[in-house]
């Protein structure tokens, strides 16, 4: 049997194979223990197949890649695009699971308690809820120190990713712009994304943060989801949208791209 599913993995390496199939072989490759062959693979998936595959292969291919990757900051990208650009997806709980896990790996406990806070609120169907809710309960007394003891960055309660939120930097304007009415939203394709939650109030903390830190956002809907989506300016260059998303994320936020600005319904 071992040499049989052997001689099928070598077949379906040289044959082509549509997105869900070649994920599926990264995936076995993985289980088996054979991590470098499962990298190379995806590495081939994700150049020839993302673009054109279904968004829940779009969230699995992000998922291995992170898990697969030996670079733990390229992990936690992926871990955070994960949950802001597929919300509610197959990965995303697990996601901010592992997020928490790296950050009490680095001693950041306020951190941690925001996505173990998130995970908690957002999935209440998670199967790691429980898990979260534990870790919280049990180091309520120690998050509640590392907050008080955090002068310079002190908790801001979003009850999501975003703690320890610097302050806007004086005399450095920001170039976005909320995207003013349908016709501006017609003509912009990518904003920057920084949160996307099932509460509206849990929204409007998002906005109230970000909206501190000097930037101008705004919350949205999106046709097709039916979470509220906090975001930030819009552009039709991408180049733009990216140069704003790394000062967005110089300033302590986790941020992404959005690329459906034109399917957005604003909310105020």
């Amino acid at each position: 049997m071992i040499r049989l599913f052997a001689l099928i993995l070598a077949v379906c390496a040289v044959l082509p194979l549509g997105a869900q199939e070649g994920l599926d072989v990264v995936d076995s490759l993985a289980s088996a223990g054979r991590a470098d062959e499962a990298r190379t693979e995806l590495e081939s998936w994700w150049e020839n197949q993302r673009l054109q595959s279904s968004r829940n292969d779009r969230q699995r291919g992000m998922w291995l890649r992170a898990v697969l990757t030996v670079d733990p900051r390229m992990a936690s990208l992926d871990f955070q695009r994960l949950v802001l650009e597929f919300p509610g997806g197959l990965h995303s709980d697990e996601a901010l699971l592992r997020l928490g896990l790296i950050s009490v790996a680095a001693q950041d406990l306020p951190r941690a308690a925001g996505y173990f806070r998130s995970l908690a609120t957002d999935y209440p169907r998670s199967p790691r809820r429980r898990e979260a809710e534990e870790w919280l309960a049990e180091h309520s007394v120690a998050i509640e120190e590392a907050v008080l003891g955090n002068t310079q960055s002190p908790e801001v309660d979003v009850a999501g990713p975003e703690v320890g939120v610097p302050g806007p930097e004086v005399g450095v304007p920001d170039r976005d712009v909320t995207v003013p009415g349908s016709a501006g939203r017609a003509l912009a394709r990518y904003a920057v994304q920084v949160g996307a939650f099932e509460s509206e109030d849990r929204a409007g903390s998002m906005l109230a943060s970000i909206n501190a830190s000097g930037f101008q956002a705004r919350i949205v809907r999106v046709q097709g989801s039916t979470l509220v989506h906090v975001r930030i300016g819009g552009f039709l260059d991408r180049t733009e949208a990216v140069e704003l998303m790394n000062r967005v994320r110089g300033r302590g936020h986790d941020a992404t791209l959005a690329e459906d600005v034109a399917q957005e319904e604003p909310m105020q």
